[in-house]
């Protein structure tokens, strides 16, 4: 049974030049029972380069099913979509023998002594792993069969395809691992080990694409940039046709615009209310006032009533925005895994903006402060269990925000300005480009637990520089810990 803290994972980083993105992972619960999780993120702004915007329309939520596990039995009879959740399943044990490889690295890097020899068994070991699984998987997933239909065996084609993908990213990892091995490498028994795995890794390497091209699958060409692109453009759409059949079909609902009619509504009787009361005023006071007087009450009766039914409708929003949320979100099973559109995740979210005042870090003392903008964002979700006939294969759901901060980078400031610094001899010039720090801080709450991570996204004038995450808690990984050997054989370290 996999530790719960294997649960309690998430990620922050830059997804292009202006986005940043978190992702979590949410268990599913199992059965009748209901779950709940809440993810909250605090940006900070410096007031001089913050441009007000829309945030809902800068941010972006995906969300799907975790891939499967290898172990998951494939469906009999295998339709298209199992065929795809088959190979996810065995996409993710690459995946997870390719990160082994840095931790393998690590893990030896600790010893006062680092031995290659032993670090090259346990890369080989990844590498007899990797090869066997494809091997498995071809034999299972992606050998013909005498009533298979036309579209399933066009599937089978691009399962290979993306498995042998996946193989080719493992490799070039390993590559580089021996790589640095040959660079570090000091005893010439240390640098024959060395060699020796990186023979192994271009045989491997060369078999894997003599199988391809045996099958006329899409083959890199090192003296065509164009070709290199079009590679990595039909890996990125393999990786989207397969992780399609885990996505969920998402639902927004601005609450003000569900609830209009009713605000409106509200407004509308309040302003009524006022309406007549002035009128009523008016009537019973007539034989006293004079035509003027009775002109001014009847223009501010007239005026106060569209005024009071703007003001309430006003407030009205703005509380149901307060207590309850801004937007619903809701996350549907789609309609070929179950037939009622299952109703996975159920969320409310809020966001707002504001302007603070927080005393300035070179003196706080001094009553110095700095003026900040703040946008918080907010989701409270409640899950429930799958009801397609594919339910037991999934254990977790992965969401995934992205907020983009195009807005923001209008107006920084590009410009590079010299610096002195410390020369042979004398003085010399440096250019010094322009940087801007927005400390950002997540906090995600499980029924696994809680977690709390904060970084500095660094920007300029051409997007996000770098992501600079200052907690002191190790980076998770976004997958349960694999054992290098099975059956009681030593493993690779957890990772952390």
């Amino acid at each position: 049974m996999p530790d719960d803290s294997a649960n309690r994972r998430l990620k922050i980083e830059a997804h292009d030049a202006s986005r940043v993105e978190w992702s979590i992972y949410i268990p599913l619960p199992r059965g009748p029972s209901v779950s709940e999780a809440e993810v909250s993120l605090r940006l900070e702004f410096p007031e001089n380069v913050y441009v007000p915007h829309d945030g809902w329309e800068q941010l972006q939520i995906l969300a799907r099913l975790s891939s499967p596990d290898e172990e998951s039995p494939a469906p009999e009879p295998l339709t298209i979509d199992g065929l795809r959740r088959s190979a996810l399943g065995v996409a993710r044990r690459l995946k997870l023998l390719r990160e082994s490889i840095p931790r393998a690295v690590l893990a030896h890097s600790i010893n006062p002594r680092p031995i290659p020899r032993s670090l090259a068994k346990d890369v080989a070991r990844i590498l007899e792993e990797s090869v066997s699984a494809l091997a498995q998987a071809r034999a299972a997933l992606v050998a013909p069969r005498p009533d298979d239909p036309p579209e399933v065996s066009r599937e089978r084609a691009l399962v290979d395809e993306f498995l042998s993908g996946q193989l080719l990213e493992l490799l070039t990892i390993a590559e580089e691992t021996c790589g640095r091995m040959l660079a570090l490498a000091e005893a010439p028994g240390h640098r024959a080990v060395a060699e020796q795995l990186r023979e192994a890794v271009a045989d491997a390497f060369a078999a894997e694409l003599r199988e391809r091209e045996r099958k006329g699958e899409m083959l890199p060409d090192g003296d065509d940039v164009e070709a290199l692109a079009l590679f990595l453009d039909r890996a990125a759409q393999l990786k989207k046709h397969f992780q399609e059949v885990l996505f969920l079909e998402p639902e927004t609902k601005m609450v003000d615009e569900a609830l209009r009619n009713w605000v409106g509504l509200s407004g509308a009787a309040t302003a009524f209310i006022v309406y007549f009361g002035l009128q009523a005023l008016q009537t019973s006071a007539a034989a006293g006032l004079g035509l003027w007087t009775l002109m001014t009450v009847g223009a501010v009766a007239y005026a106060l009533k569209d005024r009071a039914k703007e003001l309430t409708r006003q407030w009205l929003a703005g509380k149901l925005s307060h207590l309850y949320a801004n937007r619903v979100l809701v996350l549907r099973e789609p309609a070929k895994f179950e037939h009622s559109r299952n109703v996975v995740l159920r969320a409310r979210e809020s966001m707002a903006q504001a302007r603070i005042a927080c005393p300035d870090l070179l003196n706080p003392g001094s009553g110095a402060v700095q003026r900040l903008v703040t946008l918080e964002y907010r989701q409270r979700a409640r899950l429930t269990g799958l009801k397609g006939s594919s339910a037991d294969a999934f254990e977790r759901l992965k969401i995934v925000f992205r907020y983009d901060l195009a807005p923001i980078l209008t107006r920084l400031d590009d410009s590079a300005k010299r610096v002195p610094v410390p020369g042979a001899g004398g003085v010399r010039f440096a250019d010094a480009p322009r940087l801007y720090r927005v400390p950002l801080t997540l906090v995600v709450e499980t029924p696994a637990g809680a977690e709390r991570r904060e970084a500095v996204i660094v920007l300029n004038r051409r997007g996000i520089a770098r992501i600079i995450p200052e907690s002191a808690a190790p980076p998770v990984p976004m997958e349960p810990d694999l054992e290098l050997e099975r059956g009681g054989g030593p493993g690779l370290l957890p990772q952390t």
